[in-house]
C-alpha cells in the first residue's frame, strides 16, 4: 500500500494496456516499412527490366520504327525476362512495355534510344484493415514506370 492507501496491484491494468498500444503502434510501424520497402524493391526491378530492354534496343535501333522486326519479339522476352527474375508478375496486365522511341528521330550511331515500362504492384497485405483506422492511406495497388534512355551503338 501507498501513503493514500491504494494498492500497487492496480497498476497491473495499466502496464498491459500500454504494452497493448505499444505493439499494435510498432505493427503498424513494421507494416509500413515493409509495404515501403515492397515499393522500392518492385521499382528497382521495373528499372533493370528497362535497362536490359534498352541495352537490346540500343544494338538493334529498328524496333523503333519497325514492330515487325523479328528482334521485337526478343526485346519483349528479354525486358519481360528480367521483370520475371527479380520475382515480378511478368504478364501483360501487371507489365507493360513500351516500343522503344528514337529521341532524335533517326538512327544513327550515338543519338538515344528509349526504353519505357510501365508494372501494377497488386499489395498482398491489401486485406489487412485495420479497425476504426482501415488501411490508413496505404496502398492497393500502385503503377510505377522506369525509362531508360541508351545511345545506339
Amino acid at each position: 500500500m501507498d501513503r493514500a492507501g491504494i494498492k500497487w496491484e492496480a497498476e497491473d491494468g495499466q502496464s498491459m494496456l500500454e504494452m497493448t498500444v505499444g505493439t499494435v503502434f510498432l505493427l503498424l510501424i513494421v507494416l509500413i516499412l515493409f509495404e515501403m520497402a515492397m515499393l522500392f524493391y518492385s521499382y528497382i526491378a521495373v528499372l533493370n527490366a528497362s535497362r536490359e530492354g534498352a541495352l537490346f534496343a540500343s544494338s538493334h535501333p529498328e524496333l523503333a520504327s519497325d514492330v515487325s522486326s523479328p528482334y521485337y519479339a526478343t526485346y519483349l522476352e528479354i525486358t519481360r525476362a528480367e521483370a520475371n527474375a527479380a520475382g515480378l508478375v511478368a504478364d501483360e496486365t501487371f507489365l507493360v512495355i513500351d516500343r522503344p522511341e528514337l529521341l532524335e528521330g533517326s538512327a544513327e550511331p550515338l543519338d538515344p534510344i528509349m526504353v519505357t515500362v510501365h508494372y501494377q504492384l497488386i499489395n498482398p497485405t491489401q486485406g489487412i484493415i485495420l479497425p476504426v483506422l482501415g488501411r490508413m492511406g496505404l496502398f492497393q495497388s500502385a503503377w510505377m514506370s522506369a525509362a531508360t534512355r541508351m545511345p545506339i551503338r
